[in-house]
């Protein structure tokens, strides 16, 4: 009714399509941030994410069959500084087409974009489909701009729908973010070929880079790469804040020594408490408890942290928390977050409730003896937290030796066909 309203005040034909068209691009952009925010809000079930992805292929298709006018208004979108907008822009233009001529848009804008809005462009980037996006992508491996070249890598690696090839001489750019990004990438894409590489990167890695190239050698299988963390971990230098944290990824039992005295580093305390809940040796637990009293509000969060995924308690505290998608020069707004509590006599009493039943494992993971299936149960529980099920899918991409892969942010029926891929993994090699 409003539409033939709109009609009957005298617009032509051309002004009114117009309209339609500008209504469907703010409302791409409107989606498009809200699923952002919803990915890592703890309140949203990750599943209903996709009926925002629904509306943003719906209004997409909208503007691609919208002529003239949905072009003028992705290229308006495309052109603008707000990073809602542009996020549009960057997704309706490469939709849109034809063909490839979208993507070369997007390709030049995205090479004189101001570094602080190439994130909003790569998220952009990371869900649209186009079946030549990722090989259009390699023209701006060559970029000048480091900050360029890595949002490239990054969109490649996460959209694992191309070839790994172009992504290999990377690995020797002068850039450490460049660097670091093409190590991964080529790791989340399971290119095996280039482990020989990663791992000889891994020896010869200054103590700032340790931690992204054992990742992406553990990530193909490397059988070096846990060795080397621990070396590293052992040596009397400054680590990486992830260093130890990947011992509790790749680790085993054997690791708490070693991870105990981590803790009492103040560089390393927080990635190591972490660590200890993965690894979820049931020694550690009076170390989490005592760490729970720590002035340090990081240090607090990480023991919960940890007690918490290896106990399943189920213990929690409500805390505000600073919205970090308010707009810029807005007044500060504050979000509840529901997070593991952090009181030290709860815990204690909860542990002395039901250490006897949990002492004897070798290793704990939400109260039951440690297995890959419990990782897969975190990636399906629709409450489990964007970080926690990015996490998990690290665990069962390492300890498994398969190259599934799988990312929180992928679109939900994408993120739905890898779990059937992980739960078929897990039917062949028996997980218990």
């Amino acid at each position: 009714m409003a539409m033939a309203h709109t009609l009957m005040d005298g617009l032509s034909a051309s002004e009114f399509l117009q309209g339609l068209q500008e209504e469907h691009s703010s409302e791409l952009a409107f989606i498009l941030a809200q699923r952002q925010r919803y990915l890592h809000d703890a309140e949203v079930e990750w599943p209903d994410v996709e009926s925002l992805e629904i509306r943003i292929h719906r209004h997409a298709e909208a503007m691609r069959v919208g002529g003239e006018a949905a072009l003028a208004c992705a290229r308006e979108a495309l052109a603008g500084e707000a990073w809602d907008e542009l996020a549009a822009g960057v997704y309706a233009r490469v939709f849109i087409g034809p063909e490839d001529e979208g993507i070369a848009e997007v390709l030049a804008r995205m090479a004189k974009l101001d570094t602080v809005l190439l994130p909003y462009c790569t998220q952009a980037l990371m869900l649209v489909q186009h079946p030549q996006l990722s090989e259009r992508l390699a023209a701006l491996l060559d970029s000048p701009r480091e900050s360029v070249r890595a949002a490239a890598v990054r969109v490649i690696g996460h959209r694992r729908d191309s070839g790994a090839g172009p992504l290999l001489p990377l690995l020797d750019d002068v850039d450490l973010e460049v660097r670091a990004a093409a190590a991964l990438a080529v790791s989340e894409m399971g290119h095996r070929p280039a482990l020989p590489i990663l791992e000889r990167k891994m020896a010869q890695a200054p103590a700032d880079e340790m931690d992204v190239w054992a990742l992406a050698a553990l990530r193909l299988g490397s059988s070096r790469a846990l060795h080397a963390c621990r070396q590293s971990c052992h040596a009397d230098r400054p680590l990486p804040p992830r260093l130890p944290w990947l011992l509790g990824l790749a680790g085993e039992a054997q690791d708490f020594g070693l991870l105990r005295q981590l803790c009492g580093r103040l560089e390393s305390m927080v990635g190591s408490l972490e660590a200890l809940g993965m690894l979820g040796v049931p020694t550690a637990v009076p170390l989490l408890l005592d760490h729970l009293g720590h002035e340090k509000p990081a240090v607090k969060n990480a023991a919960a942290k940890a007690l918490s995924l290896m106990t399943g308690a189920g213990l929690t505290e409500t805390v505000q928390i600073p919205d970090e998608w308010s707009r810029e020069g807005d007044e500060a707004e504050f979000q509840q977050v529901v997070q593991p509590s952090t009181d030290s006599s709860s815990w204690r009493a909860w542990w002395n409730a039901h250490r006897a039943r949990l002492e004897g494992a070798s290793r704990l993971r939400l109260g039951q003896p440690y297995s890959l299936s419990l990782c897969l149960e975190e990636l399906v529980h629709s409450r489990t937290p964007f970080d926690a099920r990015a996490r998990a899918g690290l665990e069962l991409v390492i300890r498994s030796g398969q190259t599934v892969g799988f990312q929180p942010d992928w679109p939900v029926r994408r993120q739905r066909q890898a779990i059937e891929q992980w739960r078929q993994c897990m039917v062949n090699q028996n997980w218990k």
